[in-house]
């Protein structure tokens, strides 16, 4: 019973346990608030990037979409080596028309919605009636774009992996150009299917 006692009134490791217990929670909110931090920074650049080569081809184009994802790559791989991007252009005639889908102009039952036999305005010039009258690509003179950048890297601070969650994170970045006015548009053709 003296022992028991003895051991009980003992209070020289308290401050390491006190510490263990303290100390364990406040490293994982500091690694947490880091890779918040860094993820925001990532995601500055990123976007500064995306912005600085969608200014470059709304000049002329020629601009591919992987040369604008290597634009965008070398700026985000000087401060994360490992991420992965992917930059996807995506080309309208006209602001009203993104997200869009073709006008159709010769409307059969059921109405409101396309069917065969109706006539519509092939806007992104493909042969087909689309829901998103988008076109792939940087598209021509005085065409409304679209850019969507897609970066991929692994975080710093293992903090997700403790949690057994993919230590991958993913972040998008979009700007919207309009090209110089260096040529005429076409007009889109009218088709009936």
């Amino acid at each position: 019973m003296a022992i028991l006692s003895g051991i009980g009134g003992d209070r020289r490791g308290a401050t390491v346990v006190e510490f263990a217990l303290i100390s364990l929670p406040a490293i994982a909110m500091m690694c947490g608030l880091f890779d918040l931090g860094y993820r925001q920074y990532v995601a500055t650049q990123v976007q500064d990037s995306l912005d600085r080569a969608a200014r470059r081809v709304t000049v002329g184009t020629g601009t591919t979409a992987v040369q604008l994802t290597a634009l965008v790559q070398d700026s985000v791989s000087a401060i994360s080596r490992d991420a992965r991007v992917v930059v996807a252009p995506t080309s309208y005639g006209k602001f009203q028309q993104i997200a869009r889908a073709e006008p159709i102009v010769t409307d059969k039952p059921p109405l409101g919605i396309y069917n065969a036999g109706d006539c519509f305005i092939d806007i992104n010039g493909n042969g087909i009636w689309d829901a998103d009258a988008a076109r792939a690509g940087t598209g021509g003179s005085d065409d409304v774009v679209l850019y969507t950048a897609t970066v991929t890297y692994p975080e710093i601070m293992p903090m997700r992996k403790l949690m057994g969650w993919s230590v991958m994170t993913t972040l998008t970045a979009t700007t919207m150009l309009k090209n110089q006015p260096y040529a005429s548009q076409a007009e889109p053709a009218t088709l009936c299917h």
